[in-house]
């Protein structure tokens, strides 16, 4: 991708004034960047290729630092005028000023020039910035040397070794998805690079690499349901490809710059679709054996479900939240720049990793599924995955409930929540703090309510299952679209009878004696494919028009 920029080289001598008539006389973005910095063309990429809605800027992880991330985005910056009061990050001299914000960025500059605070111009416009309340995002600088530096030396220091640096290694390097997983970082991770290397040799897209990887995963669950020794063997092995393939479609979308909604939906679906349908032919390969492990399959996929909204929810409201806390101007020239420390010390390495593992991310997850299976076959599965999940729900909840009770008593300022709770009618959230659980416990209760109708009409098999995901992927669908600052089409959600309708339909349908697979077929129908269909063709439509 190739962004029309503006640019300005700045110098000791460029004044805030030079860099507004700039940037006002301008309809493109400018890219500011000091004369004394140097970094790698891959970093310094990450603000003239990657798309952006906001002005951004180049940061590195420092402790005790002159700046200030939060959210990722700029909290706090400093000058030869200015102090943070607490700063986890350094500037590190490159700035892209958004032409979308235009109509705050020029106020706020014309203010900051009236002070003629003394500082760099980089730095003060920085400042001017984030106290006028306007959105940075924060750009981190990782796996290579910078400097932004007065001392010719070391900038020459520095050169040098980018210099004897792989372009091509650190660009990958650079593709990695930040904050992952430890299986997937230190195992899974290997292999996608190599993968992901050979995916740019050919040209190939992100979206096409989710469909591969979905195809490998349908793959595994087919093989998992022949109950066999030899094909369980073949579908855990499947399920950990399908996993290595999947990190590559996010790597190639940040190497290449190719990031769409459609292909951020794509691949969220397509994981909880591929780890479901593993659960439903691991339920129906011991079947086959005369072993009855629906409820638990069935449980399973409830409670994994439930854990995802819970994770989603609860980071988007806190980042609703914080977010909030940025919407407070502070005066230019004031000495405190309102920001109240509540960052947490450093945690150590050992830590850092066993926080990670706790959390269950999906890595660990279809580890334990291939490995559990393999070993035990489908009754160890379903009888390890619960325990692991409760020990993780227990410690990352109570997490939460701490800082849940830290925040202010009042309600959601968006409509995340609302969006997903699928009750005709309703129009706010039930509480304050607490709402981002909402969706999680509508989620547990349908689910446990059909459950208990399948056991009582005695009619638990694939159809049931089948029944339970498709709604299951409904309410993904809802939080993904939700995520989006998107809803489901009316329509779409009057199709599927919402959470109440849904659950005496399906109750009456089998007590009057429908068949069952008539059920499943109508719910697949709308809400797996007719669902997808939409949010697919709105999509390329939204595209074509932009």
């Amino acid at each position: 991708m190739s962004v029309a920029l503006d640019s300005l080289s700045v110098t000791a001598r460029t004044s805030l004034s030079e860099i507004l008539d700039i940037f006002q006389n301008s309809t493109r973005d400018l890219l500011l960047f000091d004369e004394r910095t140097v970094i790698t063309d891959p970093h310094l990429e990450l603000l003239t290729d990657y798309p952006r809605s906001s002005s951004a800027a180049l940061v590195a992880i420092v402790k005790n630092g002159n700046t200030l991330v939060r959210q990722s985005r700029i909290a706090s910056a400093s000058s030869a005028s200015h102090k943070v009061t607490i700063g986890n990050r350094d500037f590190v001299g490159g700035l892209r000023l958004s032409q979308k914000q235009r109509e705050t960025i020029i106020p706020a500059l014309e203010n900051a020039i009236a002070f003629r605070a003394k500082g760099n111009a980089l730095d003060l416009l920085l400042v001017a910035l984030v106290r006028g309340t306007i959105k940075v995002d924060a750009v981190d600088v990782l796996s290579a040397p910078w400097s932004r530096s007065d001392d010719p030396r070391e900038r020459e220091r520095v050169k040098s070794e980018i210099n004897g640096l792989n372009i091509a290694t650190l660009r990958l390097k650079i593709a990695n998805r930040a904050n992952d997983g430890f299986f997937s970082v230190f195992f899974l991770r290997k292999f996608s690079k190599i993968l992901t290397w050979a995916a740019v040799k050919v040209g190939a897209t992100p979206n096409q690499v989710t469909l591969l990887s979905f195809a490998i995963g349908l793959y595994s669950a087919y093989s998992f349901s022949r109950g066999t020794f030899l094909s369980v063997l073949l579908g855990a092995f499947l399920l950990q490809l399908s996993i290595i393939v999947d990190c590559v479609d996010g790597e190639l979308a940040r190497y290449t710059r190719k990031f769409s909604k459609l292909g951020a939906w794509l691949d969220a679906v397509t994981d909880r679709v591929k780890e479901y349908l593993v659960f439903l032919g691991l339920a129906y390969g011991a079947s086959l054996e005369g072993r009855d492990l629906w409820i638990p399959a069935m449980a399973m996929m409830a409670i994994q479900a439930c854990r995802h909204l819970s994770d989603y929810n609860f980071a988007q409201s806190m980042k609703v939240r914080t977010e909030e806390k940025f919407a407070t101007p502070v005066d230019f020239m004031a000495e405190f720049d309102g920001i109240i420390p509540t960052e947490r010390g450093p945690r150590g390495r050992l830590r850092y990793w066993l926080g990670k593992i706790i959390q269950f991310p999906i890595g660990e997850r279809w580890l334990v599924i291939s490995a559990s299976a393999v070993v035990g076959g489908a009754a160890l599965t379903f009888t390890i995955m619960p325990t692991l999940a409760f020990i993780s729900a227990v410690v990352v909840f109570r997490g939460r409930a701490i800082r849940t009770k830290e925040m202010e008593r009042n309600p959601l300022n968006s409509s995340l929540i609302v969006n997903q709770s699928d009750l005709l009618g309703i129009k706010a959230s039930f509480t304050r703090r607490i709402s981002w659980i909402e969706p999680s416990i509508l989620r547990l209760i349908e689910a446990l309510i059909l459950i208990a109708i399948f056991v009582h009409q005695d009619v638990l098999g694939v159809p049931s299952f089948i029944i339970l995901f498709s709604i299951i992927f409904h309410h993904y669908d809802n939080l993904y679209r939700a995520l989006q600052d998107e809803k489901k089409p009316t329509w779409l959600n009057a199709l599927g009878f919402y959470l109440g309708g849904r659950i005496l339909l399906i109750g009456a349908a089998l007590l009057t004696g429908v068949d069952i697979t008539l059920i499943a077929w109508y719910f697949a129908v709308i809400f797996l494919a007719l669902s997808s269909f939409q949010w697919v063709i709105g999509h390329k439509q939204n595209r074509i028009s932009e």
